[in-house]
């Protein structure tokens, strides 16, 4: 589990291509990206008054049973449960290569504690983007997980680079 020193902050990752504003969530014949991802780097970045969301040491990416919504799994740091946020899947586009299976983009507000003993209350934007690549004979996850305090008005934002692996 990934520890953060004093009020370092949230989880932002590598940019996920394929989730843009412009593309549609798909309808139809989504891609399979649901798989269980080996995270094997994550780089964190920013300081805020709140403690991140954390990932596992794997990291589960579930598909609904239609297979147009996901859920990826997080922990709060604040009670060390597990927390899925949902989004929609993305089937790729003709520019994102013949490697890539699809993408992923969560868009979730919560409420909850700023720090783990702590009773100040947050609320916190959380977008996640993500795309799932087939390289040779395993699944490769590359995501963002960007979490801003919608109250602050400051735009305070961390971030967190992950990388992960089907196992």
């Amino acid at each position: 589990m990934i520890r953060f020193a004093g009020s370092s902050v949230v989880l932002l990752a590598l940019v996920a291509s394929g989730c843009d504003t412009a593309q549609a969530p798909c309808n139809e014949s989504c891609p399979d990206i649901s798989g269980v991802y080996s995270i094997e780097n994550t780089t964190p970045a920013g300081e805020c008054g709140f403690s991140p969301y954390l990932l596992p040491p794997s990291v589960r990416l579930e598909q609904t049973r239609d297979g147009r919504g996901v859920l990826f799994h997080v922990i709060d740091p604040t009670t060390q449960l597990e927390v899925p946020l949902s989004g929609d899947v993305y089937a790729p586009t003709s520019e994102e290569g013949e490697g890539m299976l699809g993408s992923f983009r969560i868009d979730s507000r919560t409420t909850r504690l700023a720090h783990s003993g702590s009773d100040q209350l947050v609320t916190l934007d959380v977008t996640v983007m993500g795309s799932v690549s087939q390289v040779e004979d395993r699944r490769v996850l590359t995501a963002t997980v960007n979490t801003t305090d919608a109250q602050s008005g400051q735009g305070c934002t961390a971030t967190l680079s992950v990388m992960g692996e089907s196992r």
